[in-house]
């Protein structure tokens, strides 16, 4: 690791800054009196690496076509837009400003900064979440500041950066914090206090994050670099990647500290699926081998969200160890079995004798579901049992499953049948056992028709639930009481 950084830092430095503030207590001749002017603007004093783009060497910061700046004195924030030296590392910007006696900027351009004082700057923002750019950064993090008493501008980098090269494609990558005390991004304030020490304070931040998100396109084999502040994580790290395929979270974590350097790059190397450091993270009690991404997309109040099943079904505990297994039985609207066993015969619990009846259902009574007929979270078995954001999957759910490829099986080593379902456009298969139900105190149909419940009630004291046996798979409506099946899921909103 150390051979990566250090041959790294010396292709490269990179260093993002975002700009936001204005009010000087420098006197301004003739405030009101702008006209066009002309900036000079050069980064860190010539030295390798700052701004914003990398060039196709990967080794030099260039500024963009349409880069801007805020140049600020007195009350005034003004925008200044490069009209000269894109492709290089210096360049020329251009707007309307007064004559004053010193000049603060910072880039990128930001309509809401303040100047606070000669060389410092509030409103500020260090993005929490920035765009995956590849071979490079989020332009809107590239956070920089210059003082000048003149229209010769240095800019200094108030960030350095962590690059990372996955070795698979993702929807998102995390860096966090080990603890609370180090904030990585924010809104604060950009100061230049002394020649070469821009520094970010996040101390009255009202909206401090201890960690950063890079969403958007994240390609294999292809470098990505995150902003960060200047600080040292004592408590160590940790690194997620989201996986584009089949939503599988991947973290590595540090345990030792690491420091951030403003205008250098910390590499923190490649990462590859096969290595042996991941901890596959879990969403609440389901870990990441056990959560199925079978292409749904639904939408639900105007947002898409992608759906992931569980790989087995649901019992009072958590989830049943293989896909074949039969899980536990629920009661629409119960969040425990009724039974506390079942073999080698059934005992009842204390205050559910006589077993699945509709003296014995709660959820016949008002309130158990909201205006759109959808069981209430508190009553959900899935998002009780397993927490994180598991549910049980509601009628639409359940119909949207029906664009994949069913097949009745009969599985080995327990020659259970069920139906075996698989994604058309993920290839992903779950398999749905035929655990029948629970009527009264009898388990009828087992091995011969799965009973699935969904979250949606029919407004009288049914439920839909999706029902499956050798011939046809089919959405109809059964009594509350009965103990069905629950195959939980969990939806991932689509950024």
């Amino acid at each position: 690791m150390e051979k990566h950084i250090q041959s790294l830092m010396a292709l490269v430095a990179i260093t993002f800054f975002v700009a936001c503030t204005s009010e000087n207590s420098e006197t301004v001749e003739n405030e009101s009196n702008t006209k066009l002017m002309t900036f000079t603007a050069t980064q860190d004093r010539g030295e390798a690496g700052t701004k914003a783009a990398l060039a196709s060497d990967c080794k030099t910061i260039n500024w963009e076509q349409d880069d801007k700046i805020s140049v600020l004195y007195g009350t005034a924030n003004q925008e200044f837009t490069l009209t000269g030296g894109a492709g290089t590392s210096s360049a020329t910007f251009q707007g309307s400003a007064a004559t004053a006696d010193s000049y603060t900027a910072v880039y990128p351009y930001c309509s809401s900064a303040k100047l606070e004082s000669e060389g410092t700057v509030s409103g500020i923002t260090l993005p929490a979440t920035q765009t995956a750019t590849r071979n490079g950064f989020d332009k809107s993090a590239a956070l920089m500041i210059a003082k000048s008493n003149n229209t010769s501008l240095s800019f200094l980098n108030a960030v350095g950066y962590v690059k990372v090269m996955p070795k698979f494609d993702c929807s998102q990558i995390i860096l966090s914090a080990a603890d609370e005390t180090a904030v990585l991004a924010g809104t604060g304030k950009l100061s230049l206090n002394s020649e070469d020490s821009p520094t970010l304070d996040f101390t009255s931040s009202t909206n401090k994050s201890y960690s950063i998100k890079l969403t958007g396109t994240i390609s294999s084999d292809n470098a990505y670099y995150i902003a960060v502040p200047a600080i040292t994580l004592n408590a160590g790290w940790s690194i997620s990647f989201t996986t584009t395929s089949d939503s599988k979270i991947y973290t590595r974590k540090g345990s030792n500290p690491i420091t951030f350097t403003r205008n250098k790059v910390i590499n923190l190397g490649e990462f590859d699926l096969t290595a042996t450091y991941w901890e596959l993270e879990k969403n609440g009690k389901v870990p990441a081998e056990k959560q199925i991404d079978m292409g749904l997309i639904i939408t639900e109040n105007g947002t898409d969200y992608k759906v992931i099943f569980a790989q087995s079904n649901l019992t009072a505990t958590g989830l049943a160890v293989n896909d074949y297994d039969y899980g536990d039985y629920f009661a629409w609207g119960a969040t425990e079995p009724w039974y506390k066993s079942l073999s080698p015969s059934t005992v009842w619990k204390d205050n559910k004798t006589g077993g699945y009846t509709q003296d014995n259902c709660p959820s016949y009574q008002n309130g158990y579901y909201d205006d759109l007929g959808i069981l209430l979270i508190n009553y959900d078995a899935a998002q009780q049992i397993l927490g994180g954001d598991w549910q049980m999957p509601t009628k639409e759910i359940w119909e949207a499953l029906n664009s994949s490829d069913y097949s009745w099986e009969f599985i080995t080593p327990n020659s259970i049948n069920g139906y075996l379902v698989k994604s058309i456009s993920t290839s992903q298969t779950v398999f749905l056992p035929a655990a029948g139900y629970f009527d009264n105190e009898t388990i009828v149909y087992s091995n011969q028709i799965g009973y699935y419940w969904s979250s949606t009630s029919n407004y009288y004291e049914n439920a839909f639930n999706l029902k499956l046996d050798n011939s046809t798979h089919a959405f109809t409506t059964e009594w509350r009481y009965f103990g069905h099946s629950i195959r939980p899921v969990r939806l991932i909103k689509i950024e």
